[in-house]
């Protein structure tokens, strides 16, 4: 299987900046040669004025284009060597800017697909549910896992082949049955119940095959107190892959299994949200 390489650097190259300032370059200099042609024409220049001027606008515009490059080269150089600049970059980006900003460290064929249209980029939410009846660890995602609608969206825990997700969210939600007849989990209403203290009070991991993708933290992170974002969200700082044909393995652990009065048939769904890769 190709490999991510996730050491590339993030920071956008030299010829990615250069294009972009003369792009701007450009409209600003168009810009302000229409408006001293139209100064011409009311103030009556003639043909022979207006050659002259035209003249020593290409010398000015040259000019400025070789002292904003020599500017944007020292800006370049001293941003790429500053931290700060780099987490700015990645600053509320969505998850398709996410993705775009790491694309160089997807494997070259996925790089080539995309960018010859053979392939695209869509948004995802890849989800399952699980009971936690008498439970307090539980494995999120399992490899007897099959697709099937109000239970998960994925195969085996598992990406299939060629898709790679950079996973930029992870949501974790709660919700119990009205009545002990009440145990499919698929007729839950998750989302709107607050997390008992139970999982709060636990941790959250997740591994990509042996590779440690969350390390183990609180499930307080999922708290819903936080109003700017998605109830029961959490965003990741460093977004991560997940490759295809690797177990995807969250798991919840927590002090003891959920209980209470009217709590029955006691539930969890967790979705991972990002940006992924499909065939066009």
């Amino acid at each position: 299987m190709a490999e991510i390489n996730e050491q590339n650097d993030l920071y956008p190259s030299m010829e990615e900046i250069e294009g972009l300032e003369e792009a701007i370059l450009e409209n600003e200099e168009n810009a302000l040669e229409k408006e001293e042609d139209q100064d011409d024409t009311v103030e009556g220049i003639g043909d022979l004025g207006r050659s002259r001027r035209r003249s020593r606008r290409r010398g000015r515009r040259g000019r400025r284009r070789t002292s904003r490059k020599r500017a944007v080269r020292r800006s370049y150089n001293a941003g790429q060597r500053s931290t700060a600049v780099k987490t700015g970059l990645t600053k509320n980006l969505t998850s398709k800017g996410q993705f775009e900003l790491r694309r160089q460290q997807l494997p070259p064929e996925i790089q080539k697909a995309l960018k010859d249209a053979r392939m695209q980029t869509v948004d995802t939410a890849i989800y399952t549910v699980k009971s936690i009846k008498d439970k307090s660890d539980i494995d999120l995602m399992e490899a007897s896992d099959d697709k099937k609608a109000g239970r998960t969206n994925l195969n085996r825990a598992q990406l299939d082949s060629g898709k790679y997700l950079l996973l930029t969210d992870i949501v974790l939600e709660y919700a119990h049955g009205a009545s002990e007849e009440d145990n499919d989990p698929a007729d839950f209403a998750f989302g709107q119940f607050a997390l008992p203290p139970a999982i709060l009070n636990g941790t959250f991991e997740m591994t990509l095959g042996t590779k440690v993708i969350v390390p183990e933290i609180s499930c307080a992170i999922f708290d819903d107190t936080d109003t700017t974002k998605r109830k029961f969200q959490y965003k990741l700082s460093n977004p991560k892959w997940l490759k295809p044909s690797m177990d995807i393995t969250p798991k919840l652990n927590m002090p003891k299994s959920v209980s209470g009065d009217k709590v029955y048939n006691p539930a969890v769904k967790v979705t991972l949200l990002g940006t992924i890769t499909e065939k066009a």
